[in-house]
């Protein structure tokens, strides 16, 4: 992220979170246009959008990139309490105050999709709209996760049984089981031969996966000069714990406690919603976002597709920002000069 200026901000619940901000001479929309807030997902930093933006900085828009709760230079609690979606949508908030910044479009990949569409959820005055990538659409939770429920269901879309990956992510042994096996978890995530299909589609596929530390030739963006071992210094050790604190707030009730009693208003998305999906995607398939309660619940809802993996802004960042340019011509968000 050339020419971006990195930021620290000590927030109210005493975090700090870092985060990057684009440069001002590239700015040219008006004042009051919305800047553009990237929300990476797991496992991967704000680095992940290094690709796409420089074809976002051509909108002249304001964009912020924040390392996310558990990554980068921002802290990395292991109380899964601090992962409330409330709570980290209210660390962004501060973030755009600190920035004099009131009006965003929050666009997410993986389980920043999670996270843009919870920052809709909490501050809907602030959101022109919400792009989200590689995710499925989680409304407002009112019930307590049954995993066993949610395989089912997306077993029902997609003809295999997606999901169980949770568990394993939310159990106690998966940040060892993932640190000491990085490369085999990298190779995972490949799409040839339906890998990722097959590790993490099926009941306990990528713990035995890693339990056996198969190797198979890295792919795409993990087979770049230095990827591992700049994995291995943000993931050793005890690296993915707090990362993985976002799977736990999902699985255990942390989510659960704060949304379930939120007003009804609170299912329906009302401001315009782009998904982008991948073809190669075994995780977040493009059916997912195409469920009549998606569809009901999102006034707006438009899809797109790329011919990639799980992994959009590492595999097809120009794809990518073409489609976020254009849908956001199409809905008239932008005052380009």
């Amino acid at each position: 992220m050339d020419f971006f200026t990195e930021k620290l901000l000590i927030n109210s619940r005493s975090l700090q979170y870092t985060y990057y901000a684009g440069p001002a001479s590239n700015v040219t929309s008006a004042a009051d246009d919305p800047a553009l807030l990237l929300l990476h997902g797991f496992p991967h930093t704000a680095q992940l959008w290094a690709p796409v933006i420089p074809w976002l900085l051509t909108l002249g828009l304001r964009i912020l990139v924040p390392d996310l709760l558990g990554y980068g230079g921002t802290s990395k609690p292991w109380d899964v309490s601090y992962f409330a979606s409330d709570a980290m949508a209210n660390d962004i908030a501060e973030i755009l105050a600190a920035e004099n910044i009131s009006s965003v479009i929050p666009i997410g990949h993986d389980w920043g999709s999670f996270l843009a569409h919870r920052y809709y959820l909490y501050y809907p005055e602030q959101v022109e709209a919400v792009v989200v990538s590689s995710s499925y659409y989680q409304a407002p939770i009112r019930d307590p996760i049954n995993i066993t429920e949610i395989v089912e269901e997306r077993e029902a879309l997609v003809g295999f049984p997606l999901g169980y990956y949770y568990a394993f992510f939310s159990s106690p042994e998966a940040a060892s089981l993932l640190s000491g096996n990085l490369q085999s978890f990298f190779a995972a995530g490949g799409t040839e031969n339906n890998t990722m299909k097959k590790t993490f589609g099926y009941k306990d596929g990528l713990r035995n996966w890693l339990m056996g530390d198969k190797r198979i030739p890295l792919e795409g963006f993990a087979a770049e000069p230095g990827f591992l071992e700049d994995a291995k210094a943000q993931f050793g050790g005890t690296g993915f714990i707090s990362p993985l604190m976002w799977y736990q707030a999902f699985v255990n009730g942390t989510h659960y406690q704060v949304e379930k009693d939120l007003p009804e208003s609170a299912d329906r998305v009302d401001k315009p919603l782009l998904h982008i999906s991948g073809s190669k995607d075994a995780l977040g398939p493009g059916i997912l976002y195409e469920t009549q309660e998606a569809r009901t619940a999102i006034k707006d809802l438009t899809t797109a597709e790329v011919d990639s993996g799980h992994f959009i802004p590492l595999e097809k960042p120009q794809e990518m920002a073409k489609i976020i340019t254009d849908w956001l011509q199409s809905k008239n968000l932008l005052s380009l000069s």
